[in-house]
């Protein structure tokens, strides 16, 4: 059931998003284009670098061919190749951001430990057996008993 939803799901937003992609083009107005004329007075020449031509084509083949490098607006990285770095097509990637990422992302996938239990604090059972034999009115939730006289007193056994 799930499957047959999702592909009329797909299906339709598919329809939905082809269909609206060719309304605005149909709504547009073509008009003609007027021609460009030819006469311009620019004459084809070729174009002449300052440097020496062979210069630049082995400085180009030298540091593609050690770095493989890609420079990002002119900036050509450091001039020697440097211990620690390994290049892969312009970037470098540290040892170090490869384990913090490594850290990080094993603290955020860890589960939660388990909630450690509270432990029952509770009386030696062999306290609320003399307390309930002792005291006919003994009451072993608070601990108490009620005497002839006076208000309700804890139970002080041997085993407190």
């Amino acid at each position: 059931m799930k499957t047959a939803l999702k592909t009329t799901a797909v299906a339709a937003l598919a329809s939905i998003m082809a269909i609206t992609g060719m309304i605005p083009a149909q709504a547009q107005v073509i008009r003609p284009v007027a021609p460009i004329a030819s006469t311009t007075d620019a004459t084809n020449v070729q174009y002449r670098d300052r440097y020496d031509r062979r210069y630049d084509r082995r400085v180009d083949r030298r540091i593609d061919r050690y770095e493989r490098a890609r420079y990002y607006n002119g900036h050509r990285g450091y001039r020697e190749r440097r211990a620690g770095y390994r290049y892969h097509n312009g970037y470098w990637y540290p040892l170090a951001a490869f384990a913090a990422g490594a850290i990080i992302g094993g603290a955020i996938a860890q589960p939660r430990p388990a909630p450690v239990a509270p432990r029952a604090a509770g009386l030696n059972p062999r306290h609320y057996d003399w307390c309930n034999a002792r005291y006919r009115s003994y009451d072993s939730r608070s601990n108490t008993f009620q005497p002839y006289n006076g208000p309700r007193q804890q139970c002080l056994s041997p085993y407190y």
